[in-house]
């Protein structure tokens, strides 16, 4: 996915309904009105780009993927790479929780899941490993940091990005390692 484009108005949408998330709105709660009224842009604007909240939600959620492509393209190694990701994660944690730990955008998980998917999959297509198929390995690494994330999600974890990151490059690498693949050296395969 290539980063999500936004338009200045897209932008003060996004940081609005962010902040009416922060503020305790939920997401069933929020109305058009609510988001324009916040972001502090008119009407004419909002439809000009947008049907209703529904396709700004959409545009949300490709908004919120870019993000995390970004992490990935930016990243040199897996501890970097975790680590802006939890950052990502916690600077939008209500828009997290309200997309994938409140299931409100069901698609939106999956969506995680199969980025995660093509990025490591293209990585790992990179190296001769013939004891288990690739996306089998790919597969398994996804799963588990966003396995992790949700954990952190719906739990309101305390620990920080550093310390998340930590703990899944120490897990991920060493289960990497039992199938003799250095889980560092694939970041630079990119």
């Amino acid at each position: 996915m290539a980063t999500q484009q936004a338009r200045t108005s897209d932008l003060k949408l996004f940081n609005a309904f962010i902040d009416l998330l922060n503020d305790g709105k939920q997401l069933d709660t929020i109305s058009t009105r609510h988001l324009i009224a916040q972001a502090g842009i008119s009407k004419s604007t909002f439809y000009r780009h947008y049907a209703d909240k529904f396709a700004f939600y959409n545009w949300v959620a490709d908004y919120l993927l870019s993000q995390l492509q970004e992490t990935v393209q930016e990243a040199q190694t897996p501890l970097i790479f975790y680590r802006r990701y939890f950052e990502k994660c916690q600077a939008y944690r209500q828009a997290y929780k309200s997309f994938i730990v409140d299931q409100h955008w069901l698609g939106f998980e999956q969506r995680l899941l199969e980025e995660g998917m093509t990025n490591y999959t293209a990585i790992l297509g990179k190296i001769n490993q013939p004891d288990i198929p690739v996306t089998n390995i790919a597969s398994y690494i996804v799963a588990a940091h966003v396995g992790m994330a949700l954990n952190w999600l719906r739990t309101d974890g305390t620990s920080t990005p550093d310390e998340l990151a930590n703990q899944l490059t120490r897990l991920t690498t060493g289960a990497l390692a039992a199938f003799n693949i250095n889980f560092a050296n694939l970041f630079q395969l990119k």
